[in-house]
Formats: structure tokens, C-alpha cells, sequence
């Protein structure tokens, strides 16, 4: 990698979801572009956001993030929308129930080139994340900060982060942000959103090392045992110290 060049009114939103994520980055001046696959949450958006989207604020995209671009099958969880994903098995956990759609997938690399590399990019795919992170080490323009929820896979995530040049982590109990609050966009954090993200996220940056630490005493331990209640989850937050300092 050679550093980044971000864009530093820019922010993704990969899972967008509701949208609670987007009105915040857009409350706080970022330019938006949010990704969903599922197309109701579309729709949603796209009226919630009218005058954002008519001011060129925001972008809706309506797709998969995946391998390759093209299409793929989606399978939208008809009990819970934040399920929906491209791995049945991840859509269908619970014994819920799901419809199967098709929809037009993207690559990072691709948005990248279309809308931009962003100052932020949050990452909540519902079982690809994964695939996100590994386009991401390809990347010679990363983002200056991101953040991926953990869905028990947070030893392999920060491994491709650290791989990819981040060397600053932080772990953001996500149970906690309904009951945090931004003095600077007078916003109330929803409970289940994202919340703060980059150097708003409580607590200093640790290196790779001490994160792995905490996560394998805070998470679940190193042989995948969960150590956390059920109550609470998590999303890892990702810097490059040292490019910084060059700067």
C-alpha cells in the first residue's frame, strides 16, 4: 500500500439498513453513499433522504456487495431485516424465514472508482464481510478509518485489517450506543445503529497486538468460546497511526 487519499467529506455505508447510520454521517456534513440490497429498505431510503439525495448528499445504490460484479441471489429474512444476506445460512438462522431475490452486485474496488475512496467506511454485510475485507488489502487508496461488525469472526478481521496497513484498533460495545449522545450534530444514537466512528469512538487506539488482547479477555477467547453475554455486540474500529503522522 502506498497511504491513503480519502475523501474527508466522505463516508460509506455498506448495510445500510433503516438509514439510521446515514442520517447521522449526514447530520455531522459527510456526503453519504449507502449500499443495501434489500429493496424496500431502498425505497425506504430513498424518501426518508429525498432532499439529501436531490442536494447530491446521498446516493442510494441498490446491490450486494460481492466477489464480482454481475448478479448474485439475496435472501431478504421476512422476521428480521438485519439477517438479510447473500449466505442462506446467515439469512436463515433461527429457523426464520426468507425470500429468495436477485439483485445486481459490486465490487469495492468498483465503487471506489465510481464515487470515490471515503474518509469512513462502515462495514456490516451480514456474512461477507469477509469478502470486503479482503478486497480492501488489494487497495493501494484506502479509507482513513473503518469499522466492521464482529459477527464472530474478529480474530480473522483485525489479522486482514492489521494486513492491510491499519494499526490502530478500537472495540465499540455496540449494546452501549443507544445511551450515547453527539454534542456536535445534537444527536441521540438509536439503539442498534452504529454509533460514533474514527477518533469519536471512546477510548485511545490500540496497537494489533493489545487489541488482540482485549478482544480474546472482552469477546471470546482463542478458542472461540464467547466470553461476552448474549446482550452485548461488537464492532471493530480501524486507523493508520503512523500514515497520519506522516502527513
Amino acid at each position: 500500500m502506498t497511504g491513503y487519499v480519502s475523501d474527508p467529506l466522505l463516508v460509506y455505508d455498506l448495510g445500510m439498513n433503516n438509514g439510521d447510520d446515514a442520517e447521522y454521517y449526514l447530520k455531522r456534513g459527510f456526503r453519504v453513499v449507502g449500499l443495501e440490497a434489500n429493496p424496500s429498505l431502498c425505497e425506504k431510503a430513498r424518501v426518508r433522504f429525498a432532499r439529501e439525495i436531490a442536494d447530491g448528499r446521498m446516493t442510494v445504490i441498490h446491490a450486494a456487495i460481492w466477489e464480482t460484479s454481475g448478479e448474485t441471489r439475496f435472501f431478504v429474512n421476512l422476521e428480521n431485516d438485519h439477517w438479510s444476506s447473500i449466505d442462506i445460512g446467515w439469512a436463515g438462522r433461527n429457523e426464520s424465514s426468507c425470500s429468495e431475490i436477485t439483485v445486481r452486485c459490486v465490487t469495492l474496488p468498483e465503487l471506489f472508482s465510481i464515487h470515490g475512496v471515503p474518509h469512513y467506511l462502515k462495514i456490516d454485510v451480514e456474512g461477507v464481510d469477509h469478502v470486503v475485507l479482503e478486497q480492501l488489502r488489494s487497495m493501494d487508496a484506502p479509507p482513513r478509518f473503518v469499522s466492521v461488525e464482529d459477527c464472530r469472526f474478529g480474530f480473522e478481521y483485525m489479522k486482514s485489517l492489521a494486513a492491510s496497513g491499519y494499526d490502530g484498533f478500537k472495540l465499540l460495545d455496540q449494546s452501549t450506543v443507544g445511551g450515547m449522545f453527539d454534542e456536535v450534530a445534537d444527536h441521540a444514537f438509536k439503539p442498534g445503529s452504529s454509533g460514533p466512528f474514527g477518533e469519536d469512538v471512546p477510548g485511545p487506539w490500540l496497537s494489533y497486538e493489545h487489541m488482540v488482547d482485549l478482544y480474546s479477555r472482552t469477546v471470546r477467547d482463542f478458542e472461540g468460546n464467547r466470553l461476552a453475554p448474549r446482550t452485548q455486540w461488537w464492532d471493530i474500529h480501524c486507523t493508520r497511526i503512523q500514515q497520519s503522522e506522516r502527513e
